[in-house]
């Protein structure tokens, strides 16, 4: 096997440092930048046509880096010693425990790593209902106006989550693309080469650590074309080292725009470097409302064979009210700032106050209960 997990450092080492030559050399990063109208530069939306990703720098202040990482760690600190455990290490209840995918895994990422291995949180669904940091960022005015000028202005949301690769220890991801609904028959991508169509939206990984080649996401460019399960195909096994695959480096305050046709995936992680990465997934309206798929995400967890949905106009302006609700939530923090105006359609009240806040999270009908899996 050719998996860096099988003791072939030096040339794990090696398709690293050869990876990252082959992501620098693709133009494909660098700051947000928006035109008059305020949209995004042309050459940004072409170049992320082109290859699925983009890399976009520089994109959050210290503060609000330093922000998430402190409620982000308070999260860690409170999660619970195992699945079947409702307290903390500290003895504390976990209040947000439910919200955690946990396993006992070795740094191999085998799950059958006995009783004695630590019990690692690699996920962390729906922050924005108990991180405010989280929903600070939901509504990053530059943010935004970049989901704008992909998806329209009356763009809707798909959902969040939290990914968690600790030092030395994070297993792999296998390689797969996340689109399932949008394809032809034969498996081409419905989307149209300059963004047109209906499409799978993308996801966008919000970084508060250092994203490393060892540690962070590799996807292969322009890969959003093609399905590779359509005819009875399969996904590469990660321990296959695509040769055109590349590394996302991210630095804390980076975020990563990735089409989620595009194949991709992530190695164990044996570096001294965290992952932390919170994804952020976007959709056009037309893509959304009458679709009929398999929902993975609309669960406290995500969950692996999903249900089938049909999403109706109220399902996705119900879910879309969490868009102005975070730009006032936002607006509030930072009352300096020039808030993001949304122009798209939702259901409900847009103030951010102890109402809406209990709504989002009332038993039964939280607001990930709508998320919008394509």
């Amino acid at each position: 096997m050719n998996s860096p997990a099988n003791g072939d450092r030096e040339a794990f080492e090696a398709y690293c440092q050869d990876g990252v030559e082959r992501a620098l050399a693709l133009g494909n990063r660098g700051p947000m930048r928006f035109d008059d109208d305020g949209r995004l530069a042309r050459d940004i939306v072409n170049a992320y046509n082109e290859h699925g990703f983009y890399v976009f720098t520089g994109v959050l202040s210290q503060s609000e880096i330093n922000e998430l990482t402190r409620e982000f760690d308070a999260l860690l600190d409170n999660a619970p010693r195992s699945t079947e455990d409702e307290l903390d290490s500290h003895g504390r209840p976990s209040r947000y425990g439910g919200y955690m995918t946990l396993s006992r895994r070795d740094a191999e990422g085998d799950l059958d790593a006995g009783d004695d291995a630590p019990m690692r949180v690699g996920l962390v669904s729906h922050p924005l209902m108990f991180m405010h940091s989280a929903l600070c960022v939901y509504a990053h005015p530059d943010i935004l106006r970049m989901v704008a000028s992909i998806h329209g202005d009356d763009f809707v949301p798909f959902h969040e989550s939290i990914f968690h690769k600790g030092a030395g220890e994070g297993p792999p991801t296998s390689w797969h693309q996340d689109g399932r609904t949008h394809w032809t028959e034969d498996g081409a991508v419905i989307e149209g080469r300059d963004g047109s169509g209906k499409k799978h939206g993308f996801n966008l990984s919000v970084s508060w650590s250092h994203c490393t080649p060892e540690n962070g996401l590799w996807v292969v460019p322009g890969s959003q074309r093609q399905w590779r399960l359509a005819g009875g195909g399969s996904f590469p096994p990660i321990s296959e080292r695509i040769p055109e695959a590349v590394p996302m480096m991210l630095a804390p305050g980076d975020c990563g725009m990735v089409n989620r046709s595009s194949l991709h995936g992530s190695f164990p992680n044996r570096s001294p470097e965290r992952r932390i990465t919170m994804v952020m997934g976007y959709h056009s309206r037309e893509s959304a409302i009458g679709t009929k798929t398999t929902n993975v995400h609309a669960f406290m967890r995500p969950i692996r064979e999903g249900e089938p949905r049909e999403y109706s106009e109220d399902y996705v302006l119900r879910r879309t009210r969490m868009i102005p609700l975070a730009i006032d939530a936002r607006r509030q923090k930072y009352p300096d700032e020039e808030p993001y105006e949304y122009k798209g359609s939702f259901v409900g009240s847009a103030e951010w106050n102890d109402t809406t806040r209990a709504e989002i999270s009332r038993e039964g009908d939280e607001y990930w209960r709508r998320d919008i899996t394509l």
